[in-house]
């Protein structure tokens, strides 16, 4: 009975192979929890075998048995191949949460140099004077029309503030993207 629950787990084993080199196709995320789940079924494989094999008598039957030898040979072969799979992700996400935390810096550098509290307030202040030059001399505007009406000044300073707002929502909006980005990982 044991020999028939062994030989079933090594068939498992050998189907499961098929099956990791199938899925190295599909994304990152599902791969590595493919490899993990192939790492954790190897390893029970492994723990219930090791029990025998930490005897004397587990010693002379890999010595004397070239099946038993052989079904534990592959398990450590696939052991390692999973282990080297996940490894080779490992190093790969490394590499691009290194990237992603340069980008993030620089993404943050930017953001505080153009967009910072003092940069704000220095174009919000600039904003307020020309609304306030604009109000002061809202008569003599009034009696203009095409470029120079009240009108037409309104609507140059509100572009101005939309397209500054506009940028600092959209680095806002992109800071909050990498902090999910990171979270995620």
């Amino acid at each position: 009975m044991k020999k028939l629950v062994f030989f079933l787990s090594i068939c498992v084993i050998i189907l499961n192979r098929g099956r990791a080199q199938e899925n190295l196709e599909a994304s990152i995320e599902k791969d590595t929890l493919t490899v993990v789940e192939h790492l954790d079924q190897l390893t029970l494989l492994w723990d219930v075998e090791s029990i025998e094999l930490k005897t004397y008598q587990g010693l002379r039957k890999f010595c004397r048995s070239s099946a038993y030898r052989n079904s534990i040979t592959n398990m450590l072969k696939s052991m390692h191949h999973y282990d080297s799979l996940l490894y080779d992700m490992a190093v790969e996400a490394s590499k691009q949460k290194h990237a992603h935390m340069k980008h993030l810096i620089h993404e943050l550098e930017s953001f505080e140099k153009h967009y910072g509290v003092k940069q704000f307030l220095n174009h919000l202040k600039e904003e307020c004077t020309v609304q306030s030059d604009l109000e002061r001399h809202k008569k003599d505007y009034k009696k203009d029309n095409g470029d120079e009406s009240y009108d037409n000044k309104v609507i140059i300073v509100e572009l101005e503030l939309k397209k500054y707002v506009k940028h600092l929502t959209h680095r806002i909006d992109r800071l909050d993207k990498h902090v999910h980005h990171l979270i995620k990982e």
